[in-house]
């Protein structure tokens, strides 16, 4: 009877556990276009990623990446937060006039940065930004 209490116990525990998170092999990876002054640092799930220097354009690929979901942060050199999204896993389609992704705009008055994961922004022209955003 206790033995069988125990595997009861065991099947539950194994049953409510959920498997790690995983990232799809054709996932897409975390695209920057930074077309500001400064130089900027990619964090992903707190830990720093790349730093991406002004005027560079790039791409982080998926398998360098922790797994799914990615809670993406873009910092100026002194820590600043300038822009941050969570990426999830269904939040991304590509291909076809379906596409869908997680992106994210910060204009500033020493240029755009744009921070996406799926298909690339589209949109109207920078907008100027405010006084003193372009400080690090």
């Amino acid at each position: 009877m206790a033995r069988s209490a125990v595997l009861g116990a065991l099947l539950l525990i194994i049953g409510c556990t959920s498997p790690a998170p995983t990232t799809p092999p054709d996932f897409p990876g975390i695209s920057v276009s930074n077309g500001t002054d400064l130089d900027v640092a990619l964090v992903v799930n707190g830990s720093a990623i790349a730093t991406i220097a002004h005027s560079v354009t790039t791409t982080i690929e998926s398998s360098r990446l922790p797994p799914l979901p990615w809670a993406v942060a873009v910092r100026a050199s002194s820590g600043r937060l300038l822009g941050n999204m969570t990426v999830n896993v269904a939040d991304v389609r590509t291909g076809g006039a379906n596409s869908t992704g997680d992106a994210i705009r910060i204009d500033l008055s020493c240029g755009r940065l744009d921070v996406w994961v799926g298909p690339p922004l589209f949109g109207p022209a920078p907008g100027p930004g405010q006084p003193g955003d372009c400080r690090p």
